[in-house]
């Protein structure tokens, strides 16, 4: 039987929630390591990240190395819309503020919003992907608005451990948007 997908979240956030930080950290630090090598990432001049909830993959270390280097977008919630609207940042401290749900996000008064058309590479994280490259979120169909939106030419990357790659993940087309690739701390698919 196939699990909703309410007890497919709860289910994994209770697990990545047990994981203890030094863990988290070195499994995301092995994500960003095969992120650095990809040839889409080298190439991408106009980066939307995320900046991560406690239990998801942080990339934060990889933005640093780019800060500069990169355009780097973070997104902002519009809870009128719920829409994702990108904004471009310069530093990774105080150019945030805390936004809807706890989420830390750009402080539009400080930062400049990007053109999603803009945009080479988005990060896209979840609380599940399965193998056909679907994703589950957290339940406000957030990022599936706003992958809608995107060109043709700019690459969706999600991002996630081993343990959430799962099999009969619950899937609701048209509403569940799929991603390009998915990378964990072990492979890329």
């Amino acid at each position: 039987m196939v699990e909703t997908k309410e007890n497919v979240r709860k289910r994994l956030l209770k697990q990545l929630l047990s994981f203890p930080q030094d863990e988290l950290e070195r499994r995301s630090k092995n994500v960003e390591r095969i992120i650095s090598n990809l040839s889409i990432y080298k190439e991408a001049e106009v980066i939307m990240l995320y900046y991560p909830l406690r239990g998801e993959v942080n990339l934060l270390g990889m933005v640093r190395k780019v800060l500069g280097k990169k355009e780097i977008c973070f997104p902002v919630m519009d809870l009128k819309t719920k829409n994702l609207v990108p904004y471009k940042i310069g530093d990774l401290e105080s150019d945030f503020s805390k936004g809807p749900y706890g989420v830390k996000e750009p402080d539009i008064k400080k930062t400049k919003r990007c053109s999603i058309k803009g945009l080479d590479l988005v990060f896209v994280p979840a609380v599940a992907f399965n193998l056909s490259k679907y994703r589950l979120g957290r339940g406000g169909g957030f990022y599936d608005r706003f992958i809608k939106t995107l060109n043709s030419h700019t690459k969706t990357i999600g991002v996630a451990f081993d343990c959430q790659i799962i099999d009969g993940l619950p899937v609701s087309i048209p509403q569940d948007e799929r991603v390009d690739f998915i990378i964990t701390e072990s492979r890329v698919f």
